[in-house]
């Protein structure tokens, strides 16, 4: 293992390093070279589990649910109260469990109760009293609330609660359906679905709780109208969700009450933020005026326009603002139309224009404003700034009626009437998209000074804020030496991206304290959002490939010999023809140019008649992809040089013309949306503004969080006085880097992340590069190209100079076994004691023998998945089954005909035979599945119960007199201690869960020393034995063979085994994620031939174990002990 050098750091050396770095979406790359002779100084991968937005939704949507259970039973228990406290005769330990609410709410309506019978009603209600506002139940965000069928199902409700109550409908569905409840879908008599939801309004469940109260005071003395009130308080009481948790006794740092003593208006106030230069200023919301202008007005100075002056006039500026304003719809086009015909030159002529993640041209618009001119009854014209600023941060940031009402009476007073603050709720349902679009990250009182000087200067809003003096207030990080990780991704909303730039900033602040100034530091990141992202891409690129290679290969074989396959021979001696044939199946067998047929048998044995040309020039758009390639003929090729087809297309012989040549492009599906841009391309490449926007567009990364890492680091260097050149590329230049040096990637190992680094590092030194004072670098107007001469660099020397390797035999390097052996690996273990105990289902079990068997459910019988398991238990042990057990006559009236009557089995739209479920055809024919019943309307069956697997280890829930066990199961290891035996000369293992952490008296959580003690002789754990050192998912472990002295590196995954297999754990490869099926060690363990997991004793003899820790650069340092004995409670987690 390497010693730490802990160099000091030097900020007056030479700066001559080059760091590369490649941001994934669970690792770093890291790469650093030597700038003048390519060396390799560094290189390694940090690994580290992506922060998954994924598993924060889940467990707020965990905690909601406990939230909702938890108000749920305070209710209840409040309405248990009131009957006691108006001494109404009911005996709440005797009320029957059998009773149907439904029918009882129905009957009460207009009958007369027992006192029990209405307990039972009012219990219901305030179990289940509805939403606060029906349109809030409608989420726009939320493509699963938000469908069609969900809305009607809505309006179904809403149609049928003219005439019924809530209880009335969901008696009548629970005849008709056999279930109340949820969310499901019911076959109308002529054969079609529909779907219902039990979705009504908490004011529908008040009127008819009123209802049956008042009719029940007819019959019952004591239902006196206090205890109406009392009741329909508790019913309907929600607390301000604007509020948040606590009290003023009860205060939490999450609501308003604060445990500082103070009280906020609103929650959502301390989740704003501050102003970036007035740090004691709230930022603006988006949707107000102020925000709005300012922000057309930046976008406007940021254009330059075919003038004397190249800008846009103080007048010109007002009348663009009015005319925005004043357009009923309006987007970036409208506003370039409008600056094209003021100022006489075309839309393209215009540059400057902001562009979306599709290219396209983005302009702010006064969206909101000029939404609320639509509003009937409030005229926004007669506002003042501002009232509409105010207004705007209203409706940002309250939601509800109440919240929107209690802002408006309390901040613009006497402003709005009744019917014009109800358009203004109407208004915010209707508009939630847009104004949850959120905060500027400038304060109102920023704005207000900005905006005179965006209307009289032609400056962008940083020349006008450094002309002004204004500074961001520097924290202290800033006064160091290093850079402040949490600080940068305060601006960087999304969690897998905002971990990954935190482990970024901590890799450079260790380069700079061992290696001191880095000359240049070059950045590439993840293009996807997650893991799940990043395979979906992956795998349906790979598909798309595929399909389109083989699709191409069939029908060029067809065209050349009527059969499926191309004679291999035709491919010896032809270049490239492969993709020839690929280009040729896209291009719909022709030309791309000239539009003429290429017959396949010229095209495979003429090889100079056709030629593949890139599209636009290399120089370009740095793109040596598919999509900017093209097979032509070889006329065609040679006039049209480096031209575009547009530029082109007039000087071909016998071409199509333009016309023509667009519509073969729109309409050709085969071609991907990047490709046909740049077959479509109309601008003068010969313009050097144009080169150089295009230029930036393809090789510059400009996404959002690339810009906050590329303006961060640059403002850290700026501010210690470095010439640290930054840049934030984009991952296609450099992959085609790779392939051109010919460095396969591949992703069985880890190993990749570093080397693409050092390409990554590599690229800012090409030949290229360094002629032009290193564009990829330092990006300006005048570095791009020879601007002395205005050359274009044509394909050739672009190959030449760009795909170069800067450095003598650095791809050679780079391939090198050497190289791959030497990558060091640093990854983040998990540590922490608050994580979830086990999988969130609850098992009932049955008792068979002497096993507690745990009754598993298949969810939905009429779905593949559902019939699948149903059929593999049905064919093994049907009995398993909790309903041929306890409901014999429905499994074989019903279940067994349906099976044996029913395919399971059905052509596709294809002809292919497919599964079905023989409960789903049942289904199309007659409905769902019921219970068996003499009349055939028995309880609907959508699911089926089955004895699973002995319960095994489990924590258990089971309530105060139930018969049968409850138990939680999945239990997660959470860390395994490791002892030596110095009587057996063996290791011995502690494997501690989740589960066994506990609070503790003092207020500490962790495992109590007696707790640990019986854990520790479960596991057979020497009391004498030595603790050595404890092991958390992903820390290294040194294993050695004492005899043959050989040694390897694992990474710890967790203990493992039966509760009979004392000192078990499973072990992973150091440098990827899982070991191959029977891989060969050459160690004292193999892997099974069926196997890729590694899981073994440790209580062997002639081995010795160390823990090796890393930083995160992967630097080793190994850990012989780990202190006297292990921790066991934690104060800070």
């Amino acid at each position: 293992m390497k010693a730490y050098n802990k160099t000091k750091f030097r900020g007056d050396n030479m700066a001559n390093y080059v760091l590369g770095l490649d941001i994934g979406i669970g690792s770093v790359g890291v790469g650093l070279i030597e700038k003048e002779t390519g060396k390799i100084i560094h290189k390694s991968v940090s690994l580290f589990p992506s922060g998954a937005a994924a598993s924060n939704v889940e467990r707020r949507g965990f905690r909601g649910s406990k939230r909702v259970k938890r108000r749920k039973k305070h209710r209840v228990k409040r309405t248990e109260d009131l009957f006691e406290k108006y001494d109404i005769d009911v005996d709440l330990y005797l009320v029957p469990i059998n009773l149907n609410p439904y029918e009882i709410r129905v009957r009460g309506l207009n009958g007369k109760l027992s006192l029990t019978e209405l307990f039972v009603a009012l219990k219901n209600m305030v179990k289940h009293r509805g939403i606060s506002y029906l349109d809030d139940a409608i989420d726009e965000d939320n493509a699963a609330t938000s469908g069609s069928d969900y809305k009607k199902a809505i309006e179904i409700n809403a149609r049928e609660l003219k005439n019924k109550t809530p209880g009335e409908i969901q008696l009548e569905r629970l005849e008709k359906y056999g279930q109340v409840r949820g969310d499901f879908s019911v076959k109308l008599e002529d054969g079609t679905e529909r779907r219902l939801i039990n979705v009504f309004s908490t004011s529908e469940y008040r009127k008819e709780a009123e209802r049956i109260l008042k009719t029940q005071q007819q019959f019952y003395s004591e239902l006196t109208d206090e205890f109406i009130a009392d009741y329909l308080e508790i019913l309907t009481k929600k607390r301000k969700y604007y509020h948040g948790p606590g009290n003023e006794k009860s205060r939490t740092d999450y609501g308003r009450y604060r445990t500082n003593g103070e009280t906020l208006d609103n929650i959502f106030s301390i989740l704003i933020g501050k102003c970036t230069y007035y740090p004691d200023e709230f930022r603006a919301v988006k949707a107000s005026y102020s925000a709005q202008e300012f922000n057309l007005l930046n976008d406007l100075n940021n254009l330059t326009v075919p003038t004397e002056t190249k800008k846009l006039s103080l007048e010109q500026k007002e009348e663009i603002i009015q005319f925005v304003k004043d357009a009923k719809t309006c987007g970036a086009k409208n506003i370039l139309s409008k600056i094209a015909k003021m100022i006489g030159c075309k839309a393209d002529d215009i540059t400057g224009v902001r562009e979306d993640k599709d290219h396209k041209a983005e302009m702010h618009s006064f969206e909101v404003y000029r939404k609320m001119k639509q509003l009937e009854t409030i005229d926004v014209t007669a506002l003042t700034r501002e009232q509409l600023d105010q207004l705007g941060r209203i409706l940002t940031l309250n939601t509800e009626r109440e919240g929107i009402l209690e802002s408006i009476h309390e901040y613009l007073p006497d402003t709005f009437t009744d019917e014009q603050i109800d358009e203004l709720i109407q208004f915010r349902k209707k508009n939630t998209t847009l104004l949850n679009k959120g905060w500027h990250n400038f304060s109102l009182k920023l704005l207000n000074e900005l905006i005179p000087e965006l209307y009289h200067t032609s400056e962008e809003q940083m020349t006008i804020l450094t002309r002004l003096g204004k500074q961001k207030p520097k924290n202290e990080s800033a006064k160091t030496k290093y850079i402040d990780g949490e600080l940068i991704t305060e601006e960087i909303y999304n969690p897998v991206v905002a971990k990954a730039v935190r482990q970024t900033i901590k890799i450079v602040n260790k380069i700079l304290q061992e290696h001191g100034e880095i000359d240049t530091i070059v950045v590439e990141m993840a293009r996807d959002k997650n893991d799940e992202d990043q395979k979906k891409r992956i795998q349906e690129g790979q598909k798309k490939n595929k399909n389109e290679k083989d699709a191409a290969i069939l029908a060029a074989a067809m065209d050349y010999s009527n059969s499926k396959d191309l004679p291999s021979t035709v491919f010896h001696g032809h270049k490239d023809l492969a993709l020839k044939i690929r280009l040729w199946y896209q291009q719909e067998k022709r030309c791309a140019y000239s539009g003429r047929e290429i017959p396949i048998a010229k095209l495979i044995d003429n090889q100079g008649g056709y030629e593949i040309d890139h599209i636009l020039p290399l120089s370009l758009t740095f793109d040596d992809g598919l999509d900017n390639k093209v097979l032509v003929e070889h006329l065609a090729n040679q006039e049209k040089g480096q031209r575009t087809p547009f530029q082109a297309m007039p000087l071909l012989t016998n071409s199509w013309s333009w016309g023509e040549f667009k519509h073969y492009v729109i309409n050709n599906s085969r071609f991907s949306k990047k490709k046909r841009e740049y077959l479509l391309f109309e601008e003068d490449i010969n313009k050097f503004e144009v080169r150089s926007k295009f230029i930036a567009r393809n090789l510059v990364d400009t996404r959002y969080a690339s810009r906050v890492v590329l303006n961060a680091l640059q403002d850290f260097f700026k501010q210690r006085g470095a010439n640290t050149k930054i840049a934030v590329v984009r991952g296609q230049f450099t992959a085609q880097l790779r392939r051109k040096w010919g460095i396969e990637k591949t992703r069985d190992t880890y190993h990749h992340h570093a080397i693409d680094a050092l390409v990554i590092a590599a690229s800012s030194q090409l030949k290229l590069w360094r002629k032009t004072k290193n564009t990829l670098i330092r990006y300006s107007e005048n570095e791009l190209l020879d601007t002395e001469t205005g050359e274009l660099i044509s394909d050739e020397q672009y190959k030449e100079n760009v795909f170069q390797a800067p450095y003598d035999k650095f791809t050679k390097v780079l391939k090198s076994k050497e190289l791959e052996d030497s990558i060091l690996f640093a990854y983040q273990q998990d540590s922490k004691v608050n994580r979830k105990i086990s999988d969130a289902t609850i098992y009932t079990t049955r008792k068979r023998g002497n096993e507690e068997i745990t009754v598993a459910k298949i969810k939905d019988i009429y779905s593949i998945e559902g019939y699948k398991k149903f059929i593999e238990i049905y064919k093994k042990t049907p009995n398993k089954f909790l309903m041929a057990q306890h409901d014999p006559q429905t499994f074989e009236k019903v279940i067994k005909v349906i099976v044996e009557n029913y395919p399971d089995k059905e052509l596709n739209d294809k002809g292919k035979e497919v599964l079905v479920s023989p409960f789903k055809k049942y289904y199309d024919e007659h409905g769902y599945v019921r219970k068996y019943s003499r009349k055939g309307n028995g309880p609907i069956i959508k699911q089926l119960k089955y004895l699973d697997k002995a319960v095994g280890k489990h924590i258990d829930i089971t309530p105060e007199n139930s018969s049968r066990t409850v138990a939680l199961k999945s239990l997660k290891p959470w860390r395994t201690d490791i002892y030596f035996n110095h009587k057996t000369q063996k290791y011995e293992a502690v494997g501690l869960k989740y589960s066994d952490l506990k609070f503790q008296k003092g207020g500490e959580y962790g495992i109590s020393e007696q707790d640990y003690l019986d854990i520790k002789i479960r596991a057979k754990v020497d009391p004498e034995a030595e603790f050595k050192f404890t092991l958390y998912k992903d820390n290294l472990v040194l294993i050695k063979d004492v005899e043959s002295n050989k040694q390897m590196l694992f990474r710890f995954l967790s203990s493992c085994g039966k509760e009979s297999e004392k000192h078990m754990v499973e072990l992973k490869p150091y440098e990827k994620k899982e070991f191959e099926k029977g891989e060969s060690l050459n160690f004292i363990w193999n892997l099974y031939p069926s196997s890729n997991q590694l899981q073994r004793k440790l209580n062997i003899p002639n081995i010795s174990m160390y823990k090796v820790v890393t930083d995160c650069l992967g630097n080793k340092f190994i850990i012989k002990k780990e202190g006297e004995s292990p921790q066991l409670t934690f104060k800070n987690f």
